[in-house]
């Protein structure tokens, strides 16, 4: 064994005790592979945010749905806790954040968050119906889900149609309105299950695309 061999040797090994020594291993702070349980995680928390679309547009469908309100309310019910917090920042309303917005950096201007899944698809309802939409459709993308421990963080995009039909079958839209902004949601695991505790949206436009007769 060369002089420069043995130094390395004796170097490698110095640095394996002193690891051993300080209970540190130099592989600790690289992740390893995400476990089932770990995956199966991030899939129910995302599912939340796709739940939260498809009661949206239960409420939206003023079309199909003899009573809009009660179906979405129903599948509100299904991902949000009973004492979940909503709001909803509209264009030209100012925030700090797109993700995560914080009340207290605008409060004269922050919204007043609804507790509740009933609260908030009573607001969503009112607003609907109070533009005649009968038809909405909200699309998700870009979802990111951060896990810690029994809570977790979620962000996605939104892009969301909202439509007053025409006279004619085939024939154009009376008005097409489509928003786009931000999600944000936290969730906990109670009992086994997650649940979203805390919706924020972050609008950054909300205009109609298409108008035709009356328009929007």
């Amino acid at each position: 064994m060369t002089s420069s061999s043995s130094t390395s040797f004796r170097q490698q090994t110095f640095a394996r005790l002193a690891f051993a020594l300080l209970g540190f291993s130099p592989l600790a702070g690289i992740a390893g592979p995400p476990t089932v349980e770990h995956r199966a995680d991030r899939e129910e928390v995302a599912e939340l945010i796709l739940c939260y679309a498809r009661g949206t547009d239960e409420i939206g469908d003023a079309t199909t749905n003899d009573d809009p309100l009660a179906a979405g309310l129903a599948v509100y019910r299904t991902c949000f806790a009973p004492d979940a917090q909503f709001r909803a920042w509209f264009p030209q309303q100012p925030f700090d954040s797109q993700t995560f917005p914080n009340p207290e950096a605008f409060p004269d201007t922050a919204p007043v968050p609804f507790v509740g899944p009933a609260a908030w698809a009573d607001f969503v309802n009112a607003v609907f119906r109070g533009n005649g939409y009968m038809f909405t459709q909200h699309l998700i993308g870009n979802v990111d889900v951060q896990l810690h421990g029994n809570r977790a963080l979620l962000t996605a995009y939104l892009n969301a149609s909202h439509v007053i039909p025409g006279d004619a079958i085939g024939g154009p839209s009376r008005c097409v309105a489509v928003a786009n902004g931000t999600y944000s949601l936290q969730a906990e695991k109670r009992r086994g299950r997650w649940v979203a505790t805390r919706l924020d949206l972050t609008l950054i436009s909300f205009n109609p695309v298409f108008q035709s007769g009356a328009g929007c």
